[in-house]
């Protein structure tokens, strides 16, 4: 199973590396840093990737752009695409190809030759900007002026076109407003809840302009609470899937389940307060090494072991509960960790039924397990 595992994390992580490193015809310029400025007097005649917090470039670029940021602003001219995520974009230049971007904030400003691909809570586009190929974008607030190219195809909550578009546009949204000086030079196809609001003249669209209403239906309340039978079976059916998993676990890795059990059982505090941190830092952690680059392929190990160590984290704490029971309930003098495993699947089953309190049983046992996964990759000493 370990084997397994680690066969497709270097797997992963290499068709990721070569998928992120790979440019034809270009070589790679990359750098990083907290506060990074690519100055206006040098001139780039290669693929650029850059990471950081503060990102400013001024150079002109000879190829592709791809950075990962906080605040990247680009005031240089791009003879290629731009690829960014961060929490604010801001394009000033001119950009010779396409523009694929994620973020909190997005301002254009300057000229794209091909397509504008967005997905953001706010976009903007100033009367000065100019698409020259088609916008698609899936955003919370829109403002589109200036030159607007030929299609559009978008969602959002709450849109505002003043731009001219050369052909046809299809939105959808609870707020759309298409005023003057916009100019739609074909059909403007929307659609909106029955309780939006949309303001759109056939003064500002040369085609037709088509509404497509969506009706939505109040449900009606229904009791739908599962009956008593069903739960019953529900639950005897995850206990039973449970052990059947805890098997094939002791039946591959057994010297490692004995391991991480006696160290739940050692230090269960300790043990629950490290699988906590680790339960609640590992997304960020992950969050934070997609946002480098170079970190990506180790951001891909670190979340197949994440969901891994979810999916069996209970399994340690499940089989100490067992072992528990037998010690001082049943008062068994005989070590088995299969029996361990099914009197604690059974006795976690009856527990996690429990209205309310079921759920902090079920996350201290998951935080007990993740603990217990994590203390063990450490060093003994």
């Amino acid at each position: 199973m370990k084997n397994i595992c680690r066969t497709l994390a270097i797997f992963l992580s290499s068709l990721t590396f070569i998928f992120l490193f790979s440019f034809p015809a270009h070589a790679v310029f990359i750098q990083s840093g907290n506060v990074l400025d690519l100055p206006k007097d040098k001139k780039i005649d290669e693929s650029v990737l850059i990471s950081g917090g503060t990102l400013t470039v001024d150079s002109d670029i000879n190829g592709d752009l791809l950075c990962a940021g906080k605040d990247v602003v680009v005031n240089g001219n791009i003879k290629g695409d731009i690829l960014c995520a961060a929490q604010s974009i801001k394009v000033n230049g001119n950009v010779d190809g396409n523009i694929r971007v994620v973020a909190q904030n997005i301002e254009i400003t300057g000229t794209i030759t091909r397509n504008l691909y967005s997905l953001a809570q706010n976009l903007s586009l100033s009367k000065l900007s100019s698409v020259k190929g088609d916008i698609f974008f899936g955003v919370q607030n829109v403002d589109l002026r200036g030159s607007l190219g030929r299609d559009m195809l978008g969602a959002g909550d709450k849109i505002d076109i003043t731009g001219s578009l050369l052909r046809n546009a299809k939105v959808t949204a609870t707020k759309i407003s298409v005023s003057d000086p916009a100019r739609i030079g074909g059909n403007f196809e929307y659609y909106i809840d029955n309780a939006g609001i949309a303001s759109v003249s056939a003064a500002n669209v040369k085609g037709e302009i088509l509404k497509h209403e969506i009706v939505r239906q109040t449900p009606e309340k229904k009791n739908r609470e599962p009956k008593p039978f069903v739960m019953f079976f529900g639950k005897i059916y995850s206990v039973i899937t449970y052990i059947v998993l805890g098997l094939v676990l002791l039946y591959f890795l057994k010297k490692g389940i004995e391991d991480r059990t006696a160290i739940l059982v050692s230090k269960p505090l300790v043990t629950g307060l490290i699988g906590l941190a680790v339960l609640m830092l590992t997304p960020i952690v992950f969050i934070l090494l997609l946002m480098t680059f170079i970190g990506v392929p180790l951001a891909f190990v670190l979340i197949i072991e994440y969901v891994l160590a979810i999916i069996t984290g209970t399994i340690y704490s499940t089989i100490a509960l067992g072992w528990w029971i037998m010690k001082n309930l049943a008062k068994s003098k005989k070590e088995s960790d299969v029996w361990s495993l099914v009197v604690g699947a059974i006795a976690m089953g009856l527990l996690t039924s429990i209205p309310v309190l079921g759920f902090f049983v079920g996350l201290i046992a998951l935080c007990l397990g993740m603990g217990a996964i994590f203390t063990s990759y450490l060093p003994k000493k």
